[in-house]
């Protein structure tokens, strides 16, 4: 099947081209949309959308300028975040954990006497990440609410259609009420009540905040649909001045319907009425281009293609949410957390999400960092976070204890192995520096990293040794040298670092390993050990602090300790921290109630970080299950309260009727850790040296097609054949010996089975070349390190090597070993120049 074609979980199915046309159209009306007439575009846009009917669901959408927040399945939001001209919201709560209750939009049904409360019940909904349409009614009307959101103009389009069925004529009248009240992006405070105006002779409504904080801000809405009553007094809310209000009249026969539409956005007061006139008049084509911008993202922009239909529904779904979670901040459109719920840009967010988008989508990745580098100013300090704050945009600086200023590092080398990008990663560089230096502040005693977090959080305050911290740090190192030597930087200490590094990697079992229960163990302080088991120290695994035996077994661990068999891996057990605020010194109950937020809760890193240890060990179909089950749309929906979204994090108390439910939808990172390990398991792999390929694939990945950016080209990979070596490695139709990526290339065709001449599978250094001549059986590697360092090259050959020799020197390497029948590795000194070792097979 095609893999664009393949919905599951559907009603409307595409079972023949006529009603599979006819299912189409219907999405099509039902979403406000003009109609495509290319049958192409319909079946791309189907490719997008999901549906649920369980009547619990929370649902995040929305697009550059506007988000909209929904709980439990209500067709009427909870939240309405504008990103323009600074960040605001419309939502009548100030409590979080109570924001459900919020009701900011309301709409009033009557006809024959009666009246109904739209919006108070749940609906069947189906949506992508930049829309949304819900579906249900009453016994005498069908009622249809979508949500579509601009392009360039700064708008939502909400789209109510309610069809008589019943077999009466009645005059319907519906009134619409959008609450004005308005909350400041950062303190959460109410601004001064807005001046109310309705111009275009009651067709539009506009609402003016003078309050420095909304930046001179107009709240507009216009009707593009069925045109307002202008004469009849709304009953909704009539002692409250402070909303937006519209009523509607029509007689309805038996099959009619009333369709209103209504732009609502937000804008500066000395352009509201050129906005409202060009919402007006180009909104379809806009919300046109945005519906196409996501498209293109989600299925044109890259190439990615396996035979397993559910992964592949996930991979366009992820794409989809960094598309659409693009957010107007002060001039730019930067990546937000969420659609709706953060209106603030958050440094650690870009970098994570990037590791996954880097792989198809270098600019995606390039204006991040160049954006960070924007806003360090002239001490080179890293931004934390970014956002708008009452009267002007802050920004917030990483301090020595930042996480960020490892990820920066961590990101920023794997984009240059990526991109060949030395021009960003240079003028990056000051703060990659600066970042360097504040995470050695937090270089503890014993060669690890202490820091006053549990494990990868952001509360707590005891200073404590660290598993999580230490192994980014070590990582954080390697990554570092990498770039110094690539930018080719003469008076950084390059060694000191290397050996700071394998300092950590051979003490770090010593300062952290717990024999007794096979996992890495923490210190709460310096005296006290934190018995927690933490999903932190997962990272461990993937970036090779542990031998094999150690790997198998802290796996194993996670397995019994922290994994939820329904929902994933928990953040941390047991769920105790509620009772341990003073311990921690935790500011209250910001740890959550036991199985809630980090208190036990299910976040998708741990679940990513479980699934690349398990890639690690080799265990790939294991890694493959546990992304299947706990991280795809259909995996996340056939789980306890499930729905078919990503999410911030799940509630894990097996006894609680919330057991499963998911915070925070469509949740930016989420979808940048599926993609980071969707490659992976594809068979890509990446050290802190360079990019390689391994011929482990999971099954339904054995003929994965999909692109890859190298050296700042994007490649074509494709596979074939089976087995655990490869036969044939192609690189633009030409034979190659080497599964390490060593410049730019277009195509790259990987043929598994046993191998035919040797080649190069791995190593930890630069590779500038490596080449096999078969007339003298001579494998030859040309690769460049620091002088000193203890380099290891990988080769995989049918024969067993001759001789062995390091820049003509028979003698001069430091050990062979072999590894099994087709395996070896070779250790040598790397002299700072460039070495070539060459290996000669014989009889």
């Amino acid at each position: 099947m095609n893999d664009s074609m393949h919905v599951p979980h559907r009603e409307c199915r595409l079972q023949t081209s006529q009603q599979g046309m006819m299912c189409l159209i219907l999405l099509s009306v039902l979403f406000g949309f003009v109609f495509p007439t290319d049958i192409q575009e319909l079946e791309d846009n189907r490719s997008l959308i999901v549906d649920f009917d369980g009547g619990y669901g929370q649902v995040e959408v929305g697009g550059k300028y506007v988000g909209l927040e929904f709980h439990r399945s209500r067709p009427l939001p909870t939240r309405l975040s504008f990103y323009y001209p600074v960040a605001n919201s419309l939502v009548t709560t100030a409590d979080y954990w109570k924001r459900f209750k919020s009701m900011p939009y309301t709409v009033l049904l009557s006809a024959a006497g009666t009246i109904d409360t739209i919006g108070t019940i749940p609906y069947s909904y189906q949506y992508a990440p930049n829309q949304v349409s819900f579906g249900g009614g009453t016994s005498n009307y069908d009622i249809q609410v979508s949500y579509t959101v601009g392009e360039d103009l700064p708008i939502l389009a909400l789209h109510l259609k309610v069809t008589n069925i019943s077999t009466e004529t009645p005059t319907l009248q519906i009134e619409t009420a959008l609450q004005t009240d308005l909350r400041s992006s950062h303190t959460y405070a109410l601004m001064d009540p807005p001046l109310l105006d309705y111009p275009h002779n009651g067709a539009s409504a506009t609402a003016t905040y003078n309050d420095i904080a909304a930046d001179s801000a107009v709240l507009f809405i216009t009707n593009a649909g069925e045109q307002p009553f202008r004469k009849l007094t709304s009953t909704i809310g009539e002692a409250s001045p402070n909303k937006l209000r519209f009523t509607y009249i029509k007689a309805l026969a038996p099959g009619d319907s009333l369709e209103i539409i209504q732009l609502i956005g937000m804008c500066r007061q000395d352009e509201s009425q050129r906005m409202i006139e060009a919402a007006k008049q180009d909104w379809q084509d806009d919300v046109a281009q945005n519906r196409h911008r996501i498209r293109q993202a989600a299925l044109k922009q890259s190439h990615f293609k396996i035979d397993d239909p559910v992964m592949m529904q996930t991979a366009r779904w992820s794409k989809a949410v960094l598309a659409s979670n693009l957010h107007y901040i002060d001039g730019e459109f930067m990546p937000m957390p969420c659609p709706a719920e953060y209106n603030f840009f958050f440094t650690h967010d870009l970098l994570l999400t990037s590791l996954g988008a880097m792989y198809f989508d270098l600019d995606y990745v390039k204006n991040g960092l160049r954006f960070l580098h924007r806003l360090s100013g002239e001490k080179d300090i890293l931004a934390h976070a970014y956002y708008w704050k009452d009267t002007q945009f802050v920004t917030e600086y990483s301090s020595p204890g930042n996480w960020n200023n490892m990820w920066i590092i961590i990101t920023a080398g794997s984009y240059l192995k990526h991109s060949g990008d030395l021009e960003t990663v240079k003028l990056l560089f000051p703060i990659l520096k600066s970042s360097l230096f504040m995470m050695l502040e937090s270089k503890g005693e014993d060669d690890v990293f202490v820091s006053t977090r549990p494990d990868w959080w952001d509360i707590g305050n005891v200073v404590g040794a660290k598993s999580y911290n230490t192994a980014l740090a070590f990582k954080t190192l390697l990554e570092y040298v990498f770039i110094v030597t690539q930018l080719d930087i003469k008076d950084e200490p390059v060694t000191e670092y290397l050996q700071l590094a394998e300092r950590l990697r051979s003490r770090y079992i010593e300062n952290f390993w717990d024999e007794e229960t096979g996992f890495l163990i923490n210190m709460i302080d310096a005296e006290t050990v934190d018995h927690h088991y933490y999903s932190g120290a997962l990272v461990a695994t993937y970036y090779g602090l542990l031998d094999d035996e150690k790997n198998a077994r802290l796996l194993e661990t996670a397995r019994q300790q922290l994994l939820d068999e329904h929902i994933g891996i928990r953040n941390a057990m047991p769920p105790d921290f509620h009772e341990l605020i003073s311990l921690y010194k935790f500011n209250g109950m910001e740890a959550g109630e036991p199985y809630l937020y980090f208190n036990g809760a299910v976040w998708p890193q741990g679940n990513i970080w479980y699934a690349l240890g398990l890639i690690a060990d080799n265990q790939v179909d294991a890694a493959r299950d546990v992304i299947l089950k706990y991280l795809t749309l259909d995996g996340i929906q056939n789980s306890p309260n499930g729905q078919p979204s990503f999410y911030e994090y799940r509630i894990t108390d097996p006894d609680s009727p919330r057991y499963g439910e998911i915070d925070k939808p469509t949740f930016l990172w989420a979808g940048g850790w599926y993609l980071h390990t969707l490659y992976q398991l594809a068979g890509m792999r990446e050290n802190s040296w360079n990019i390689y390929f391994c011929p482990l694939l999971p099954k339904g990945f054995e003929t994965a097609e999909y692109d890859l950016s190298v050296f700042g080209n994007p490649a074509r990979v494709t596979w074939e054949g089976e087995g655990e070596y490869f036969k044939k490695i192609l690189a633009d139709g030409q034979p190659t010996n080497s599964a390490v990526m060593t410049g730019p290339v277009s195509q790259i065709h990987l043929e598994r089975g046993d191998p035919e001449t040797p080649y190069l599978a791995e190593a930890d250094c630069v590779v500038s070349e490596a080449r096999y001549n078969e007339n003298s059986s001579q494998f030859n590697v040309q690769f460049k390190g620091i002088k000193g360092q203890e380099v290891n090259i990988t080769v995989v050959a049918p024969g067993w090597p001759h001789e062995v020799w390091l820049n003509g020197n028979q003698t001069a390497f430091t050990s062979l070993t072999l590894l099994d029948s087709y395996t070896m590795v070779v250790s040598v000194q790397a002299t700072g120049a460039l070495d070539e070792l060459m290996i000669e097979f014989g009889d």
